[in-house]
């Protein structure tokens, strides 16, 4: 099993090719015979980047991401071909930096002592296991989710990590834009009004964010009003078409402020898009429940 992530080994090497720290999730340890020509894949392309980043590389039929973390040191991923690259590159992104702190002194002397290393083994899961509980809130966004800022988290980030420097760098200008616009009670849909930019691209920004761990996202699940004459008489007053009429009908029992948006419009076979525009006629009429995506073991260390 190389679970949820995809990551089938992770490996820190020195620039001279020595391997200090090697983790397999499998029996097999297939990095051991692709090494020598990965760093000879790699050495050529050394110097054409000024800025450090996460790279990757296709190497006998297997995909490697690779962070030279300072010129003397290479954390490696080998990953299966399908795997999460985006949460992948914050996985290794995260090791890199809690292995150079853990092992500052260690790292500094001429003749490394592997063993020390191996208590590293540990670390490496706990990070593991909190990123399999981010995939599970990402893959819960959708156009009707709340994102809500982590504001210590974010504090965190902004003064350790150049965070802001690096979402920039990433999106430009709409990256700060979008982080503004999150005020804990708009949807991605409402930003996506707001801001009058494409979905996708408001999509792809708080996926970003959610990943570094700076936002909570909470799912719209609808709660219609009892069926008592007053209801059906402001239905009446509202002047739905019948088609519209016929699809409220259905999605009564289901409304019940437990399903989302989007898993009521999967049960009634309709899109998340076409039911939440019936309910918001609605008004004061339904109500809103907010149910936070939850699946994270421990909170996200910020580097």
């Amino acid at each position: 099993m190389v679970g949820k992530l995809g990551v089938q080994e992770f490996m820190v090497i020195t620039a001279g090719g020595l391997p200090i720290f090697h983790y397999s999730r499998t029996n097999i340890r297939k990095m051991d015979s692709l090494l020598s020509g990965f760093l000879s894949a790699i050495t050529s392309f050394a110097t054409e980047f000024g800025e450090r980043s996460i790279r990757s590389l296709t190497f006998e039929g297997s995909e490697l991401l690779y962070e030279q973390f300072n010129p003397d040191f290479l954390f490696i991923f080998l990953v299966d071909n399908h795997a999460p690259k985006r949460v992948l590159r914050a996985v290794l992104r995260e090791l890199s930096r809690k292995f150079m702190a853990t092992y500052e002194t260690e790292l500094k002397m001429e003749i490394p002592i592997l063993d020390v290393f191996e208590s590293f083994r540990n670390e490496v899961q706990g990070v593991f296991q909190y990123y399999e509980g981010v995939l599970i809130i990402i893959s819960n966004l959708s156009a009707y989710v709340i994102p809500t800022v982590r504001k210590e988290v974010l504090d965190v980030a902004i003064r350790t990590g150049g965070f802001l420097d690096e979402l920039h760098r990433d999106f430009g200008s709409l990256g700060a834009r979008i982080l503004t616009a999150i005020d804990g009670n708009s949807s991605i849909h409402s930003i996506t009004s707001k801001l009058d930019v494409e979905e996708e691209a408001i999509s792809e920004v708080i996926e970003y964010l959610a990943i570094r761990g700076v936002l909570r996202i909470a799912k719209m699940c609808p709660v219609i009003k009892g069926e008592d004459a007053r209801f059906n008489a402001f239905l009446d007053l509202v002047g739905l078409p019948n088609k519209e009429y016929q699809l409220l009908e259905r999605a009564k029992h289901l409304c019940n402020g437990e399903r989302s948006v989007v898993d009521v419009s999967e049960r009634l076979g309709v899109t998340a898009e076409r039911l939440y525009e019936v309910l918001a006629k609605l008004g004061t009429e339904i109500n809103w429940s907010y149910v936070e995506v939850s699946g994270l073991a421990n909170e996200p260390t910020v580097d």
